[in-house]
C-alpha cells in the first residue's frame, strides 16, 4: 500500500540516538497498555502451557528468523499455482531469454537453528482441522498464496483479495483457509464507510464478528504501516487483540512483522549482505522509516496477549531483489524470497503442536 510522507508522524529528522530513545519509550508505553492481558505465561492454542516453555519457544522462533541468505541452486523451489501476478518474474525472465534458475530463486535462507523440510501431509496432520484466518494488508495476501501453493496440488478459484472465500487446504480432517483484508486490523463490525464499500486507500473488512472468531481457531495477523502516531498504533493493536481474546480466548494468534519496501528494486540482483542501518532507514519513503519501531511495539503487545510474534520481515528486508517490480517494490514474486516464510511457518506450527524434539 502506497503511503505519503507526513512529517507529523515520521522521525527522519531525529538522530539515531533520539530514535532509539523514542523506541524505548514507546515499548514501555506498549507494555503498560498491554498489561490488561492476563495469562499464565503460556501460549493459548498450543502445547506451550507454561511461561518457561513459551519463552524457550519464542527464542527458537527468533533463531529461525536469524541467519543469512546463501546461494544454493540445488535447494527445493516451491511451485506457484495461484495468482498469476506473482509469477510475472518467471514470465519476464523467460521472455528475456533466461534459461537457468531465475537469479532471485538461487538463494535460500540459512537459519542459525536447524529447520525441517516442509512436508505438506505432516503440516495438515499438525493443523488437526483447525481453520486458518489470515488478516492484514496486500502483503499478507501473499501468505494466502503460500499456504495454497504448499498445501494444495493445483490452482484455486479466487477473485482477488477483496472477494476471496474459504479454501479447503487439507482433507480428513478438513482444514479451511480464509483471507480478509483489513490493513489496520480494525474491529469494526460492518462496512459502514464509503456507502458500504471499502475505501481505496485503507481497506477494513470486518473480521472480529463472533461467528468468525469461533470458526477460526488460528489467526495470523499483520498490520500495514499507516500515517498515525505511535500512541494510535498502540491503542489500535491492543483493542484488536482484546476483541479477539474476548471472541475466542483459546485462539492461537500469530503476528507477522511488517517489512520495508526497496526503492529501485528493479536494479537489485542479489540479497543485501547486512540489514540497513538507521541512517539508511531514515531515508526510506512511504513511512517505512518507522516500521522497525512499530514492529518492536507490536511484539510487546502480541506476546502480552499470549500470541507469537514472527519476525519474517527480518529475512525479506535483506532482499531488494525478487520483487514484482515496476511500481511494486513491496511484494515479491513466487517462487522467491517468500519460500522461506513457508518453511519458517512450518517450524512454528510443528513446535506449537509439540512435534519438535525440544518440546
Amino acid at each position: 500500500m502506497t503511503l505519503l510522507q507526513n512529517p507529523k508522524y515520521t522521525t527522519a529528522h531525529l538522530s539515531t540516538e533520539e530514535r532509539d530513545a523514542l523506541q524505548t519509550a514507546m515499548i514501555a508505553k506498549a507494555r503498560a497498555a498491554a498489561s490488561e492481558f492476563h495469562f499464565n505465561g503460556g501460549i493459548p492454542g498450543s502445547v506451550m502451557n507454561t511461561a518457561a516453555k513459551a519463552k524457550r519457544f519464542r527464542s527458537l522462533v527468533d533463531c529461525w528468523t536469524t541467519g543469512t541468505w546463501v546461494e544454493d541452486t540445488n535447494h527445493y523451489t516451491m511451485p506457484h499455482f495461484q495468482d498469476p501476478l506473482y509469477g510475472s518474474c518467471d514470465r519476464r525472465y523467460k521472455k528475456s531469454g533466461g534459461t537457468s534458475i531465475r537469479p532471485a530463486v538461487r538463494y535460500t535462507w540459512k537459519s542459525e537453528c536447524d529447520m525441517i523440510n516442509v512436508d505438506s501431509q505432516r503440516w495438515c496432520q499438525v493443523l488437526r482441522g483447525r481453520h486458518l484466518l489470515l488478516v492484514g494488508d496486500l502483503v499478507q495476501y501473499q501468505l494466502h498464496e503460500l499456504f495454497l501453493d504448499t498445501l494444495r496440488d493445483g490452482p484455486t478459484v479466487c477473485f482477488g483479495e477483496l472477494n476471496c472465500k474459504d479454501h479447503t487446504v487439507c482433507e480428513g480432517p478438513e482444514t479451511r483457509l480464509r483471507y480478509l483484508r483489513n490493513d489496520i486490523l480494525s474491529v469494526i463490525r460492518k462496512m459502514d464507510q464509503n456507502h458500504g464499500h471499502p475505501k481505496a486507500n485503507v481497506i477494513e473488512w470486518p473480521f472480529t464478528l463472533p461467528s468468525i472468531m469461533r470458526a477460526y481457531p488460528v489467526v495470523i495477523l499483520n498490520r500495514a504501516p499507516v500515517i498515525e502516531s505511535d500512541e494510535a498504533f498502540i491503542k489500535g493493536l491492543v483493542e484488536t487483540l482484546r476483541t479477539i481474546r474476548k471472541g475466542n480466548p483459546k485462539a492461537l494468534i500469530l503476528y507477522r512483522s511488517t517489512g520495508i519496501g526497496h526503492p529501485f528494486c528493479d536494479d537489485a540482483t542479489e540479497p543485501l549482505a547486512a540489514a540497513l542501518d538507521d541512517s539508511q532507514l531514515r531515508k526510506l519513503p512511504h513511512g517505512w522509516s518507522e516500521i522497525e519501531r512499530r514492529n518492536a511495539i507490536a511484539r510487546e503487545i502480541v506476546e502480552a496477549a499470549g500470541g507469537v510474534y514472527i519476525d519474517l520481515a527480518k529475512l525479506t528486508n535483506l532482499r531488494p531483489d525478487g520483487h514484482i517490480g515496476g511500481q511494486d517494490c513491496l511484494r515479491y514474486c513466487i517462487p522467491g524470497p517468500l519460500d522461506s516464510w513457508a518453511q519458517i511457518l512450518y517450524q512454528v506450527f510443528l513446535g506449537l503442536d509439540g512435534h519438535l524434539d525440544d518440546f
